[in-house]
């Protein structure tokens, strides 16, 4: 099964007493999401949801919506700053941030070409002695996104 919580549970840090019906096939339980993160990460997250999601699509938060294992069915509302040459997280070597999570995409089609994007850097850095690749360094545009 997959641990979940309902939003307006989670953004106000209790465990929820009884949960919607869920479209995860292995079933869900109540779980205390609130408590996986450190409570800066927690406070940042509750705070995009009530201030800027539901402010953004009114009705998001509400007592329907379910965190399943701490993902939400919808983008993400932070952009993890990368280098455009190498794809690097800024000031993070080594660490490349990918797809929807890490902001760059949009759904799973635009998600699985910034996987491919960043392959190419991983590539690039690790298994061609540094040379440049030729699909790093340039504007990429898929699916309304440009990286």
């Amino acid at each position: 099964t997959v641990p979940v919580q309902r939003l307006t549970d989670f953004v106000n840090g209790v465990v929820s007493s009884s949960i919607p019906s869920s479209s995860y096939r292995l079933g869900a339980s109540s779980a205390a999401l609130h408590d996986i993160y450190p409570k800066p990460l927690y406070n940042a997250l509750a705070n995009a949801i009530t201030d800027h999601f539901d402010k953004q699509m009114p009705g998001f938060l509400c007592e329907d919506a379910l965190l399943h294992g701490v993902e939400t069915r919808t983008s993400s509302p932070v952009r993890v700053v990368r280098d455009q040459k190498t794809l690097e997280a800024g000031g993070v070597e080594n660490l490349f941030p990918a797809g929807e999570g890490a902001g760059f995409a949009g759904g799973i089609v635009s998600a699985a070409v910034d996987g491919l994007v960043v392959a190419e850097a991983i590539k690039a850095k690790f298994l061609e002695n540094g040379e440049e690749h030729s699909s790093v360094g340039q504007s990429f545009k898929s699916v309304g996104f440009e990286y």
